[in-house]
């Protein structure tokens, strides 16, 4: 076991607050031109865009995105939209809840995916029904992505997604510019029913996503996918160290007023708390668990919907609950392309009203289809027949990722997702990390053979710096030595914040 109390870090790039993150320096990899970002954004549309980018109260920029739709992705993206409209992708049979596009996916994976094309041939068998595929995780995409793709798609347009997680080492996911582009539908979807009509506003900023985290991609992006127009978004960090001037904060936030603002529920409620005069239509809360205190705070604070979301980057979004004021949570699977089974320790389905871990078949992005892929998070399902026929999915009890922030040597707080970042460059492949009524840091890592005392060494000089608290370490090599479960990696005597 070894301690640290790490001295303070270096002069470093704005924005930067480690020397492993060097990725978020504002324009640290630019590589495309707007024209190429927009290939379908008008000229009007490029003014609003330099609007936003130029706002003399803007934060500083680290990163550059463009949503890369051309006009035949719009045409897919409008028939998407009605086949959410006429529930075209739910099981319609009364004797299975399984939907029709189900078993032709799986025909089409056991000839286009290398990992089920190597069972057919090293094994000669070819799984037909969804039981006789086995389960796969996150490690399995962390090991081998490349068997994941399949092989008769063109990868010309693939975008890199990049899955931090809370338990281990990030997976970079492959995207098709409309699968990444079908958030924004379904989140227009989502409004809907909660009884709100999202359309844009020329005078409004019509989507920001709010973190608040001391690293961070931050970028101003049009909405192309928007039904209605185009029109801004902007991903916008509310840590002071993502601004020039701490007042630019309220002014830019103020002046933009985004229709619609998605975050996680520290977030939320840290902009709650700022009080601005913001006007959103509604808010979508995720990554992590929405406490149904929060959910009343931020409500409160605004008096429009609430919809805690539930997905992952990559599955897409899942479900979601419009109403969360049940002793309950009730999360409806969304209708697209994503079947949903609670699973035991063992792989097998467990009966409805039962708690297994959530897992999900998805075809709706081409360069990942997922089969039975384990989320690591936990509920119970429930199947209703609707009076259309058609039957809906809901994911009782779900219980992801719990938000927790630790307590620094001055007072602040910061959020679980910094310390992610930083074991994660530091190449930590899982941890626990915890933080005693004393304000002292301790860190499991799991870390591979040989690599562990230089790299816990590294790793807890990096989480001193970060939360100016004595920390000690300890390496483990297998995963069972973090002891049980998959989502609660990091925990607290102090923080408070998961039952707020």
């Amino acid at each position: 076991m070894s301690e640290h109390i790490s001295p303070d870090a270096p002069a470093l790039p704005p924005g930067v607050p480690d020397a492993a993150l060097a990725e978020y320096a504002a324009g640290a990899a630019v590589a495309l031109t707007d024209s190429e970002r927009w290939p379908s954004l008008s000229d009007r549309g490029f003014d609003r865009l330099e609007s936003v980018r130029r706002s003399p109260s803007a934060p500083r920029w680290v990163h550059e995105c463009g949503d890369r739709l051309v006009p035949a992705d719009h045409e897919r993206l409008r028939s998407i939209e009605a086949d959410l409209e006429t529930g075209a992708y739910l099981s319609r049979s009364a004797e299975s809840h399984e939907p029709a596009w189900l078993a032709p996916f799986l025909d089409r994976v056991q000839t286009a995916v290398p990992r089920y094309r190597a069972i057919a041939r090293l094994e000669g068998r070819r799984p037909r029904r969804l039981e006789e595929f086995a389960p796969v995780s996150r490690d399995d995409l962390t090991r081998s992505l490349s068997a994941f793709v399949p092989v008769d798609v063109p990868l010309d347009r693939v975008l890199e997604g990049s899955s931090s997680g809370s338990t281990g080492a990030a997976v970079v996911v492959p995207l098709h510019p409309v699968s990444t582009a079908t958030e924004v539908v379904l989140f227009q979807h989502l409004a809907a029913r909660a009884g709100v009509l999202w359309e844009p506003d020329p005078t409004r900023m019509a989507l920001a996503n709010v973190v608040d985290q001391r690293a961070a991609f931050t970028y101003v992006s049009m909405l192309t996918a928007l039904s209605g127009g185009e029109a801004p978004m902007a991903r916008v960090n509310l840590h002071p160290s993502a601004w020039r001037e701490l007042a630019h904060r309220a002014a830019f936030l103020t002046e933009s007023n985004p229709q619609v603002i998605s975050s996680s529920p520290l977030a939320l409620l840290e902009l709650a708390g700022l009080g601005l005069d913001l006007s959103p239509l509604v808010l979508f809360s995720g990554a992590t668990h929405l406490t149904p205190a929060a959910r009343q705070r931020v409500h409160a604070t605004w008096g429009v919907p609430v919809v805690d979301v539930y997905g992952s980057r990559e599955a897409g979004l899942i479900a979601a609950d419009l109403v969360g004021d049940r002793p309950v949570s009730e999360h409806v699977v969304l209708p697209r392309r994503v079947h949903v089974e609670i699973l035991d320790a063992g792989g097998s389905p467990v009966p409805d009203g039962e708690i297994g871990e959530v897992t999900v078949t998805v075809d709706d992005n081409p360069y990942l289809p997922l089969v039975r892929y384990r989320t690591g998070d936990t509920a119970a399902l429930r199947r209703d027949r609707e009076t259309d026929g058609t039957w809906r999915t809901t994911l009782l009890g779900l219980e992801g990722r719990s938000p927790v922030r630790f307590l620094t040597g001055a007072g602040s707080w910061v959020p679980s997702i910094d310390a992610t970042q930083v074991l994660q460059a530091y190449g930590v492949a899982a941890w626990h990390l915890h933080q005693r009524t004393d304000g002292s840091i301790h860190l499991t890592a799991l870390v591979a053979d040989g690599a562990g005392r230089g790299l816990e060494g590294r790793a807890t000089d990096a989480l001193g710096r970060l939360v100016g608290q004595p920390v000690t370490a300890v390496s483990v090599v297998r995963p069972s030595d973090l002891g049980p479960g998959s989502k609660r990696r990091f925990t607290s005597d102090i923080d408070r914040s998961a039952g707020t």
